[in-house]
C-alpha cells in the first residue's frame, strides 16, 4: 500500500464535543444556522447514528428518537482550531500530503521507513489520542482507493477495503443517482460488478471513471498541499483624494508588485478584493472575479478602473487595501478548425460596462427552457468556457426555416369550431390577410399546469398566393401569428 487517507468524521462537531469533554455515548447534533425549532441537523455523531437519527433530519424529529440529544450550534473558532491542530499532526507523519477535503488527508507513504503497514496504523492511532477526535483510517495502491477505504463506515480493518460497505447514493452525489437505484445498485460493488463498455456508452464517463476507480486503474498524482501565501497590500493617502485617479495610479504599481509575486509561488490571479477606507470612518468591499486567472497588471487595472468608475465614494478616501486571491494558471491548447475568445478578460469588461448601462440582468447567454412551450428561451449569468468549441449534440433537422414575430402579432381569424378545436377559415387582420387555402393540425400544445399554466394550438396554413404561416390559438378566442415560413 503506497498511500493512506486520514478521515477525521464530522470534525466540526467532534471539535465541539471534544472542547466540552462530552462522553463519547452521548448523543450529540450540530445545528444549522437559525432559530432551533426550524433549524436541521448538519452532523451527527456515532451514538446519535444508533438511534437512526441523520444528517436533515429536523430538530424536532430528532428529539423525537432521542430526547437526550444535545443539540449544539457551530463554532466557527473552535472548528478553525481544530483544522489548524489536524494540519499540524498530518505535517508531522509525512512530508508530502494531500489537503482532498477539509476533513480528509491523502498521505503518501512511498518514501517512509516502516516494519508493517498494520504497525504504523496503530502508532499514527496512537498518536492522535491528543487530539481526541475520531480518525479513520485507509490504505490503498491508488490514492482513490485509499480514500475510499477511510469513508467506509464502520472499517475494522483499514488494509482491506469493502466495496459493499460504500452507499453510492451517500458517498457519490452522482447525477445519475436515479437511474442507479432502478437499475438496483446500492454500493459500489455492484456498480464495479459492471461492464466497464457498457456503463460508458449509457451514462458516460463519469461513470467510467468511477469504475476505473474502483478497479484500481486509475492512478492520479496528489496535489501537495502548500501553506497558502497571501498577497495583500495596503497604501495610506496623505491627504484624502476625492476621485480614483490617484488611486490607479498607486493601485497599478502596487498591482505589478502583486504579480511578481504570484509568478514566483507560480500562481495567478483570480479574483481582486478591493477595500476602500473613508475619512468619515465608513469602509467599503468590494469583491470581482475574474473570468480567467491573469498575471497581467493591466488586465487587473482594468477591471478597477471599470468598477470605480460607476462607484461613488461617500466621502474622500484615507485609505485602499488590495488583496488578489491566487489559483493554478491556466492553459489551453487552442483549436485549428475554430476560434475561440481572444481576451476573455477584456471580454467580461465589455460585458461589465454593458451592464452599467442596460441593467445587471439585461445581459447574459440565452439558453433555451427545459420546455414544449415554442419561443422560450432565458438568459444565464453563467460564464460559458470560451476555450471549448461548441459542438452542436442533435444534427440540425432539415425543415422549413422560421422567421418567428417576435412578440407574436394578434389577429382576427375566421373560424370553425369542430369538436374541441378551432379551425381557421380566413385571415382578416394583420399583415398577411385573405382566405385559407390549406391548414395542417391542430398541434396542441401546454404546459405548465403547476404553476401560471399555457395552452395552445398551433396551425400551419398556406395562403392562396402559397405564403405559409403559422398561427397560434390560445382560449378562449386569441389568434396570434407566429411567423411566417421562408
Amino acid at each position: 500500500m503506497n498511500y493512506a487517507a486520514l478521515h477525521f468524521r464530522d470534525l466540526a462537531l467532534s471539535s465541539l464535543l471534544a472542547r466540552d469533554g462530552t462522553p463519547a455515548d452521548q448523543p450529540a447534533a450540530l445545528l444549522s444556522s437559525g432559530e432551533r425549532e426550524r433549524s436541521h441537523l448538519i452532523a451527527v455523531n456515532k451514538a446519535a447514528r444508533q438511534f437512526a437519527i441523520q444528517p436533515g433530519f429536523r430538530t424536532t424529529r430528532g428529539l423525537a428518537r432521542c430526547p437526550n440529544l444535545l443539540l449544539l450550534d457551530p463554532d466557527f473558532t473552535a472548528e478553525k482550531s481544530a483544522r489548524s491542530e489536524t494540519l499540524a499532526f498530518v505535517d508531522s507523519l509525512v512530508p508530502d500530503f494531500e489537503l482532498t477535503t477539509p476533513e480528509t488527508y491523502l498521505l503518501d507513504l512511498s518514501t517512509l521507513l516502516m516494519a508493517s503497514e498494520a504497525d504504523w496504523v496503530n502508532q499514527t492511532l496512537s498518536a492522535s489520542n491528543y487530539l481526541a477526535l475520531p480518525l479513520q483510517i485507509g490504505l490503498g495502491k491508488t490514492p482513490d482507493l485509499a480514500h475510499l477505504a477511510s469513508l467506509c463506515p464502520n472499517q475494522a480493518d483499514p488494509l482491506t477495503l469493502k466495496l459493499a460497505n460504500l452507499a453510492l447514493a451517500k458517498t457519490f452525489p452522482l447525477p445519475h443517482a436515479p437511474v442507479l437505484q432502478l437499475w438496483g445498485l446500492q454500493t459500489l460493488a455492484d456498480l464495479a460488478g459492471l461492464p466497464r463498455q457498457g456503463l460508458a456508452e449509457r451514462l458516460g464517463k463519469e461513470l467510467a471513471q468511477l469504475h476505473d476507480i474502483a478497479h484500481g486503474k486509475h492512478h492520479r498524482l496528489l496535489k501537495l498541499y502548500r501553506a497558502q501565501d497571501h498577497y495583500h497590500i495596503t497604501h495610506q493617502f496623505e491627504d484624502p483624494v476625492a476621485n480614483h485617479e490617484p488611486l490607479l495610479f498607486m493601485a497599478k504599481r502596487l498591482l505589478k508588485t502583486l504579480c511578481n509575486r504570484l509568478h514566483h509561488h507560480q500562481r495567478a490571479a483570480a479574483e481582486i478584493r478591493l477595500t476602500l477606507a473613508f475619512d468619515n470612518g465608513a469602509a467599503n468591499t468590494r469583491k470581482l472575479i475574474l473570468s480567467e486567472p491573469t498575471l497581467s497588471p493591466d488586465v487587473l487595472l482594468r477591471t478597477l478602473h471599470t468598477h470605480l468608475e460607476t462607484f461613488k465614494a461617500p466621502a474622500p478616501i484615507e485609505e485602499f487595501h488590495l488583496e488578489l486571491i491566487p489559483t493554478l494558471p491556466r492553459h489551453a491548447q487552442h483549436q485549428l478548425f475554430s476560434r475561440g475568445l481572444k481576451d476573455p478578460n477584456e471580454f467580461a469588461d465589455t460585458l461589465r460596462r454593458l451592464s452599467k448601462i442596460v441593467g445587471p440582468n439585461r445581459i447574459g447567454i440565452p439558453h433555451q427552457l427545459d420546455t414544449h412551450r415554442p419561443d422560450i428561451i432565458a438568459l444565464s449569468p453563467t460564464t460559458p468556457d470560451f476555450k471549448t468549441p461548441l459542438v452542436p449534440d442533435i444534427p440540425p433537422i432539415n425543415h422549413l426555416p422560421l422567421k418567428r414575430q417576435r412578440p407574436p402579432i394578434p389577429i382576427n381569424v375566421a373560424s370553425e369550431k369542430r369538436g374541441r378545436h378551432h379551425h381557421p377559415l380566413a385571415l382578416l387582420t394583420g399583415p398577411y390577410q385573405g382566405p385559407i387555402h390549406k391548414t395542417r393540425g391542430p398541434f396542441p400544445l401546454s404546459g405548465s399546469w403547476w404553476e401560471n399554466g399555457w395552452q395552445q394550438a398551433q396551425w400551419d396554413i398556406e395562403l392562396q398566393n402559397s405564403i405559409l404561416l403559422q398561427l397560434a390559438f390560445s382560449p378562449p378566442k386569441k389568434w396570434h401569428l407566429m411567423g411566417i415560413y421562408a
